[in-house]
């Protein structure tokens, strides 16, 4: 196995070169869109079975047109990320990284780039939005078990006083429970508040 077949069997996505068409009719492409996606190249070189764009997630054909379109006025190289539906029928979220190619007369010849599998990378993002989310809910609940922990105290205060001489030991318990609840509800604040600035 040469070097250049080594890399590209180890890349989480393929290489491709296409017509600048509505299509974007394929005319090479690495194995890594059958690896990765499911599609046999031959299906989608020369648009034989299906075309590139029939495989992307429809509403984010014209953000691609748009993206695409952009770049080759400036003559640029774009970056931006889509979903390709996979063979088997669910979403992939990708990062394309592409340009155009012009000949000495400044006339168009194709474009090309790479397509790389990130939605590994979305997955993480997911479970760690969940577990904010968790952290959230277990915030809360501790808020609520707080303000019942000032009231207790609260009611602790009264008996105390009601009991004159005798409730002094249970009026400094109260008091330590006023101070405990107050400090850990401002503590459990902050990281409510913290969590809803990452959120947003």
């Amino acid at each position: 196995m040469d070097f250049q077949t080594s890399i590209l069997g180890r890349m989480n996505g393929f290489l491709y070169r296409c017509r600048a068409d509505e299509n974007y009719t394929m005319l090479e492409m690495t194995n890594g869109i059958e690896r990765i996606f499911g599609y046999p190249v031959d299906e989608i070189v020369g648009n034989r079975t299906r075309t590139f764009t029939s495989i992307m997630y429809e509403e984010d054909v014209p953000l691609m047109d748009e993206v695409v379109g952009r770049a080759l006025e400036k003559r640029a190289d774009w970056t931006m990320e889509y979903r390709i539906r996979h063979a088997m029928g669910h979403l992939i979220w990708v990062t394309e990284t592409g340009g155009g190619l012009w000949d000495e007369k400044g006339e168009l010849l194709y474009l090309e780039g790479s397509i790389i599998n990130i939605e590994s990378l979305y997955q993480r993002i997911d479970e760690q939005t969940a577990d904010m989310r968790v952290t959230a809910s277990k915030t809360n609940e501790i808020l609520q078990s707080l303000r019942y922990l000032k009231l207790l105290a609260v009611n602790a205060g009264i008996e105390a006083a009601r009991a004159g001489t005798a409730g002094s030991g249970f009026a400094v318990l109260a008091a330590e429970m006023r101070t405990l609840a107050n400090s850990s509800e401002e503590a459990a604040r902050a990281i409510s508040d913290a969590q809803r600035k990452a959120q947003g």
